[in-house]
């Protein structure tokens, strides 16, 4: 007898599917009625009613064009219930050393994992040991969907479970798709890297949380293949990157002939001849965006290579070098993004030894230090832009953004005027011929209206000083006053900005 979904079961694995994608439209107009869309698809799961919806396809160009589907939130709600399910016999019969889409695996453990087979089979850099990395050709797209469902039906005991894994295999999602790239970048994929081009009953989406698990599935017969035939000891699995290490080249070349002769007959797939290497680790073993040794790793260029040319991109349009002086314009929106780019960058230099490369890029692109800051004992960025939404008073915000900008001449706007509040700022104001006034409620010693910023600030980057505009953000705080950040940066050519560095034994791996 099938076992009926239950909505708690339903519910779970809709806040599971919805993390890291909440702010997407399709989750959100999900959200705004999931009591009765989580009913619908209650019903229809269990009514064996349910259809996948129309996928979305796009290409990704980076870094070679890829063809993607994203199914609709709703399937994707489908595809975690499904693989919870199918975890549960699964889990128990893949290898240990097959890292992707597995919970306590991934990327960096992969690497950890290989670093540790490194040393193992150089005994820590002392005897000579080869790496064989291997590549399968086109993989997602050749999968056979007849044999991916004999891996799996004998193990499948609900019924319900059964229907739908047979029903999330066979969908096509080719033969009803939303295209949201150009059609002429969509053709432009080769039709062997493309599911519109495949055979009927060939291929599974790229993006699926199921096609990644399904995928998992396919090749665990190569992971015993290889661990229970072959007994190579030193051998690990990301998708369909694996790589055998061993103290003997002719051993790794016999392995490498059984290999692609058990994908051939047993899994009807091929190796891809262009990404297989036969080298000595000495070499480093170029893997999973990093370059990996036995005693550290390094970033991978072409990871560094795609950083450099976000910042780039970034720097040629918010940054703007002039004759007398150089200019930042602070839009928050672009920083945010930034700013994430950034974190994800980071997460990434921290598994490797990566101290002086990242301080290589602090220096280079000397804009960072404006926008962000580097704590120390969480190994995050911050940021320098956004004024704390606690500060409660008009001059705690002055204070705030000063300390952030200790060199800088903060011309501070409170409504149509601009305000100093600083006893320091005493010296700067009779500078620029301005009187003293009375204090006011907010504590300010100087000002002037904005209509007279121009002026000022030509006369402040005469005399060699950086200026920060701080400007008033639509809007209103719980404290009743405005939110307010930096919206442009001007430096004289004759000033010398401080950069802040990172102090080493945070930063990377030791």
């Amino acid at each position: 007898m099938p076992v009926p979904v239950s909505f708690a079961e339903l519910y779970r694995h809709y806040i599971n599917c919805r993390r890291n994608k909440r702010n997407t439209v399709n989750a959100l107009k999900f959200e705004v009625r999931q009591e009765l869309a989580l009913l619908d698809l209650l019903d229809e799961l269990n009514n064996r009613t349910y259809t996948p919806g129309r996928s979305v396809c796009f290409v990704n160009r980076r870094p070679k064009l890829r063809e993607i589907f994203a199914a609709d939130f709703r399937d994707r709600i489908v595809h975690h219930l499904v693989v919870s399910h199918l975890e549960n016999y699964w889990e128990r019969v893949f290898i240990h050393d097959s890292f992707a889409c597995r919970e306590g695996k991934g990327v960096h453990a992969a690497v950890d994992r290989l670093q540790t087979f490194l040393r193992q089979v150089t005994r820590n850099g002392k005897r000579r040991a080869w790496y064989l990395q291997l590549d399968i050709h086109s993989y997602f797209m050749c999968i056979d969907k007849a044999r991916l469902w004999e891996m799996l039906e004998p193990h499948i005991e609900d019924e319900q479970i059964r229907w739908l894994t047979r029903l999330l295999v066979f969908h096509d999602c080719a033969a009803d798709y939303t295209p949201r790239s150009p059609r002429e970048l969509l053709d432009r994929v080769p039709p062997h890297k493309s599911l519109r081009s495949v055979p009927s009953g060939r291929g599974l989406p790229i993006g699926n949380l199921n096609s990644q698990f399904f995928a998992n599935v396919y090749l665990n017969r190569l992971d015993q293949f290889v661990k229970h035939e072959l007994r190579c000891r030193h051998f690990l699995r990301y998708c369909d990157d694996f790589v055998l290490l061993s103290d003997s080249r002719e051993q790794l070349i016999a392995w490498q002939t059984r290999i692609a002769q058990f994908l051939a007959e047993d899994l009807d797939l091929s190796l891809n001849d262009k990404r297989t290497r036969l080298r000595p680790v000495r070499d480093g073993v170029d893997f999973l965006g990093y370059i990996v040794r036995h005693d550290y790793r390094l970033v991978r260029r072409r990871v560094v290579g795609n950083l450099q040319e976000r910042l780039n991109r970034f720097q040629d349009r918010y940054v703007v070098q002039g004759a007398r002086c150089d200019s930042l314009t602070f839009d928050l929106p672009a920083i945010d993004r930034l700013r994430s780019v950034l974190a994800s960058y980071l997460g990434h230099f921290r598994h490797a030894n990566a101290y002086q490369l990242w301080q290589s890029i602090w220096h280079r692109f000397n804009f960072l230090p404006f926008l962000f800051g580097y704590d120390q004992a969480s190994g995050k960025l911050h940021p320098k832009y956004r004024v704390p939404a606690r500060l409660r008073t008009v001059m705690g915000q002055y204070r705030w953004i000063s300390a952030h900008y200790p060199d800088a001449v903060v011309l501070f706007q409170v409504g149509r005027y601009v305000e100093f509040y600083n006893a320091k700022d005493g010296v700067i104001c009779e500078g620029l011929a301005l009187r003293a006034m009375a204090p006011n409620r907010r504590g300010a010693c100087y000002g002037f209206p904005c209509s007279h910023i121009p002026a000022y600030e030509r006369s402040l980057l005469d005399a060699g000083r950086m200026v920060l505009r701080v400007r008033e953000l639509p809007g209103i705080a719980p404290q009743r006053i405005k939110h307010r950040a930096p919206s442009l940066l001007k430096m004289p050519k004759s000033a010398s900005a401080r950069i802040p560095v990172f102090q080493h034994g945070v930063f990377g791996r030791h």
